[in-house]
C-alpha cells in the first residue's frame, strides 16, 4: 500500500455517504468510556509500540473517540483528521512518514516539531460494508520500514473485536428497546383493558375457563375478579342458555369463524337479568396458536326496553289507526320521489292498497284532489321542499260515487345527520264531518247576525220615537252609541262572537268617526275577548265623536294616532290628537267623559291630558281581561 500521493484527496465522497445515521444505529456516540474498548486500544497500542492508539468514529461532519491513549481528549476537528482518508480505503491505511505525503504534510497536527510522523489504520466496517471508522495507531517517529506483519494482522483483528462489541451494543439495544415496546403494548393493553367500564371484557382460556376480568365486567356483572376468575363462563348465562349449551357453541362458532357475535339476556351477580351486546372472539399467541377466547359484552337493557316500549306504542297505534280508519299515515321518500302510504291512506284518497304501500308519483296521489283546491296543495308542497315550512293544508277529494271529502294533511321534512333532506312524512285525517258542521254553524251565525241586527234596528227605532221630544243632541249621541254597540257586535260575528281581532273592532268603529285616512293604527293585530271589544267599542266611539265635534278631527289638517302595547302584563292603549283646535277640560262631565273615565272592562286606569298639541287619554288593563278565555 503506498504511503504518498501526488495529491490531495478530497471528503466529499464520504460527507455524504450517511455515517451518522449508521452509527444512530450502535447509539454510541458522545457515550461515556467502557472498558472493553480501553483494553482494545490499550492492546493495540502495546503490540505495535505506538505512544497513541485510538477507536475513532467518523460521522458526516464530525470524528469522534469512543476509545483512546496518549491523546487526552475525545474529539478532533474533522479537517485534520488521518481517519477521514483511512475511511477512503478498502481495508487498511499506512502512512510511514507524514511529513512525505502530499496529503498530511501541511496538517497542523504534522507541520509542527514533534508532530504525527506515521500512522496506520484498520477500518470499521458495519454489516452493510459501510465504514463508519477506525482502529488506528499513530506515532511521532516516521517508519520506513512500517508495521510487521504480525502487528497489521493484529491491528485488523482487533478492529474486528471492536465491531464485534459495536454489533453487541446494537442488538442489546434493540432487544432493550423490544422490551420496551411489548411492556408499553403490555401497559396500553392493560389501561384499556382497565377503562373500558362501559364494556365487560372477559378472557378465558380453551375450555371457557374465566382467566381475567375487567373493571367494567366488575360494573357490569357485579363480580369481582378474584371471585370470577376460575369460573366457567356459563356462570353469567340464563339457566335456559347453559341448557342449551349457548357458551359451547359460541367458542364453536369463533373458532370456526373467527367470531361469533350475539345479542341475549344475561345474569347479573344479584340475579337480575340485562339484555346484552356480545362478541367472542379467538385469543392468539404470538405463534397464532389459539389458547382462549375473549368475550365483550355492553349492556343494552334500556335500548332494548324502548325498542320493546316503542314495538309496543307502533302496534298500539296502528290498532287505534285500524279502528278509527279516519287517519292515514304516509311518507314521501325524497331519494325516490314516491309517496308511500298505510291502507287508511290508500282508503282516504279511493286508492290501491298495494299501490300505495309500493309508493305513487305526486301525480296518482293527487288524482282525485279537486282541481280548484291543486294549486294551494302544490304550493304548499313546495315551500317543504324548498324552504322546509311546516305543512299544513285542507283540500277536497272528489272520488267516483262517493260524496265530496275533506281531508287535512299535516307534515314535515324529516333530515339527515348531515342535514339533508330524507323524507317528508305525516297524517292525513278525514274532516269532511267537520267541516259539515263549520258550514252549518256559519249559516247559524248568519242567521243570529241577521236577528242581532233586526233587534238593534228595533232598539234604534224604539229609541228615536221615544227621545223624539228630548234634545237632539242626546237623541243623536245615545243612537250613536247604539250603532257602535252594533257594530261591535259584527266584529264579533268573524270569531263566533267569543272574540275578535283588533283591527277589525277600531276600523268598524272608527269609519263612523271620520275619515279614517286620517286616523293611523299602530300595534299588534290581536284577539280580544267579547266584553273588552263591547267596552274598547264604545270608548273609542266617545273619542272619535269628540275629535270630530271639538278635536283635531274637527279641522282639515288634523289627525289621530291610535296604538295599543303589552307592557309588564298590561295591555296599554293611546289615543293622540295632533293638528287641532287648542282644547281644555270641560267644566263639567257628561255621560260620554263618565263612560271614558270608567276605562277598558272598568279598570279605570284611565289618563285624560289636554296638551297644547292636542287631546291624548291613555288607557290600561291587566292583559287577562282582554284576551279572549281558553
Amino acid at each position: 500500500m503506498n504511503d504518498a500521493h501526488d495529491a490531495p484527496s478530497c471528503f466529499g465522497d464520504f460527507l455524504s455517504a450517511g455515517r451518522s445515521e449508521a452509527l444512530a444505529e450502535y447509539d454510541i456516540l458522545d457515550t461515556p468510556r467502557e472498558q472493553q474498548f480501553d483494553d482494545i486500544v490499550k492492546l493495540a497500542a502495546a503490540i505495535c509500540s505506538a505512544p497513541i492508539a485510538v477507536v475513532n468514529l467518523v460521522g458526516d461532519d464530525r470524528q469522534w473517540f469512543k476509545a483512546e491513549v496518549g491523546l487526552g481528549v475525545r474529539e478532533t476537528p474533522l479537517d485534520t483528521s488521518f481517519c477521514a482518508h483511512a475511511i477512503l480505503e478498502e481495508d487498511f491505511l499506512e502512512i510511514r512518514d507524514a511529513t512525505q505525503d502530499s496529503r498530511f504534510a501541511a496538517n497542523p497536527l504534522v507541520d509542527v516539531a514533534g508532530g504525527i510522523r506515521f500512522y496506520a489504520g484498520a477500518l470499521l466496517k458495519n454489516q452493510a460494508g459501510l465504514t463508519i471508522g477506525t482502529l488506528c495507531i499513530l506515532d511521532t517517529q516516521t517508519r520506513p520500514h512500517g508495521l510487521s506483519e504480525l502487528q497489521r494482522f493484529t491491528l485488523q483483528m482487533l478492529a474486528t473485536q471492536v465491531m464485534s462489541q459495536l454489533e453487541l451494543r446494537k442488538v442489546a439495544r434493540q432487544e432493550r428497546e423490544r422490551k420496551n415496546d411489548l411492556t408499553n403494548a403490555a401497559l396500553r393493553f392493560q389501561s384499556i383493558f382497565n377503562s373500558a367500564i362501559d364494556y365487560a371484557i372477559i378472557v378465558m382460556d380453551r375450555t371457557g375457563s374465566i382467566t381475567d376480568w375487567n373493571a367494567g365486567a366488575t360494573a357490569i356483572l357485579g363480580w369481582e375478579a378474584p371471585e370470577i376468575i376460575g369460573q366457567d363462563l356459563s356462570v353469567f348465562f340464563t339457566p335456559e342458555d347453559r341448557a342449551a349449551a349457548v357458551p359451547s357453541l359460541e367458542m364453536r362458532q369463533a373458532l370456526a369463524n373467527g367470531r361469533g357475535a350475539d345479542e341475549r339476556w344475561h345474569l347479573r351477580k344479584n340475579g337480575e337479568r340485562f339484555w346484552a351486546s356480545g362478541e367472542m372472539m379467538p385469543l392468539k399467541n404470538a405463534d397464532d396458536v389459539i389458547v382462549g377466547f375473549v368475550k365483550v359484552l355492553r349492556d343494552k337493557t334500556q335500548a332494548r326496553l324502548l325498542q320493546d316500549r316503542i314495538a309496543q306504542q307502533d302496534e298500539r297505534l296502528q290498532m287505534a289507526l285500524a279502528a278509527s280508519g279516519s287517519v292515514g299515515l304516509w311518507d314521501w321518500m325524497v331519494s325516490s320521489d314516491r309517496i308511500h302510504g298505510d291502507a287508511n291512506f290508500a282508503r282516504l284518497y279511493g286508492l290501491d292498497v298495494e299501490g300505495c304501500a309500493a309508493g305513487l308519483t305526486e301525480e296518482q296521489y293527487q288524482k282525485y284532489v279537486v282541481q280548484e283546491d291543486l294549486p294551494g296543495l302544490r304550493a304548499s308542497i313546495r315551500a317543504v321542499f324548498d324552504r322546509r315550512a311546516d305543512f299544513l293544508v285542507e283540500y277536497r277529494l272528489a272520488i267516483p260515487d262517493e260524496p265530496i271529502r275533506w281531508v287535512e294533511c299535516k307534515g314535515r321534512m324529516v333530515v339527515d345527520a348531515t342535514g339533508a333532506a330524507y323524507r317528508f312524512s305525516g297524517t292525513t285525517v278525514d274532516v269532511t264531518a267537520r267541516k259539515a258542521a263549520e258550514q252549518q254553524k256559519h249559516l247559524l251565525m248568519q242567521e243570529m247576525s241577521h236577528r242581532v241586527k233586526n233587534s238593534f234596528t228595533m232598539v234604534q227605532s224604539l229609541a228615536s220615537q221615544t227621545l223624539r221630544d228630548v234634545d237632539r243632541e242626546v237623541r243623536e249621541a245615545l243612537l250613536s252609541r247604539i250603532v257602535a254597540l252594533g257594530q261591535a257586535n259584527d266584529s264579533l260575528l268573524q270569531t263566533d262572537w267569543s272574540a275578535t281581532q283588533m283591527y277589525t273592532l277600531l276600523q268598524r268603529i272608527l269609519w263612523l268617526g271620520a275619515d279614517s285616512g286620517r286616523i293611523a293604527l299602530s300595534g299588534s293585530d290581536i284577539q280580544v275577548s267579547a266584553e273588552a271589544a263591547m267596552s274598547l267599542s264604545l270608548i273609542i266611539h266617545e273619542l272619535a265623536t269628540n275629535a270630530v265635534k271639538y278635536g283635531a278631527l274637527s279641522q282639515e289638517a288634523g289627525q289621530v294616532l291610535v296604538s295599543w302595547y303589552n307592557d309588564d302584563h298590561r295591555f296599554q292603549f293611546l289615543w293622540q290628537e295632533r293638528g287641532g283646535p287648542v282644547v281644555a277640560q270641560p267644566a263639567q262631565k257628561g255621560f260620554g267623559s263618565r263612560l271614558i273615565s270608567l276605562g277598558i272592562c272598568g279598570s279605570r286606569d284611565v289618563l285624560i291630558e289636554y296638551l297644547p298639541e292636542g287631546l291624548q287619554a291613555r288607557f290600561g288593563v291587566d292583559l287577562n281581561r282582554i284576551l279572549p278565555k281558553g
